[in-house]
């Protein structure tokens, strides 16, 4: 796993820009413990997802629920809605879309779907996710 999270944080940049932007879906094998995470066409990452603050996270195939890889836990109340290109948190909603990195390179982020802003997801000290919406305006990528 370390491997991975190494490889992971050279990928990730500073996000930029505005605009708007859609997502796909696909299923691709993660290494390390046999779990299958959603692939997000058109992410450089693959299946990996940032938020606001380029912290890492994927979403498993079997139940779309969250793995963050700061608490190295699944969050079964974090999960995809049945369409796939969005997350309920508790009152939550958060969209899953392909954004440019200040790389170029397009990456799938977590974003607010009503103003379109970066979503951030920090860790409370009950070690729960915390979302907030951001005041940065993502460029969308379109695949």
């Amino acid at each position: 796993m370390r491997s991975r999270k190494a490889f992971a944080a050279l990928l990730l940049t500073a996000l930029t820009g505005c605009g708007g932007g859609s997502v796909s879906v696909g299923v691709v094998a993660f290494d390390d413990d046999d779990s299958s995470f959603i692939f997000w066409t058109g992410n450089s990452n693959g299946d990996l997802v940032v938020d606001a603050d380029n912290q890492v996270f994927a979403f498993y195939a079997d139940t779309g629920c969250l793995y963050n890889f700061q608490t190295r836990r699944e969050n079964r109340d974090f999960c995809l809605t049945a369409a796939g290109d969005a997350a309920v948190y508790g009152n939550y909603i958060v969209r899953i879309v392909n954004v440019r990195a200040a790389t170029g390179a397009c990456v799938t982020a977590l974003v607010d779907p009503v103003n379109g802003r970066f979503v951030d997801v920090v860790i409370d000290t009950f070690g729960r996710e915390a979302v907030s919406t951001t005041s940065l305006l993502p460029e969308f990528c379109f695949v």
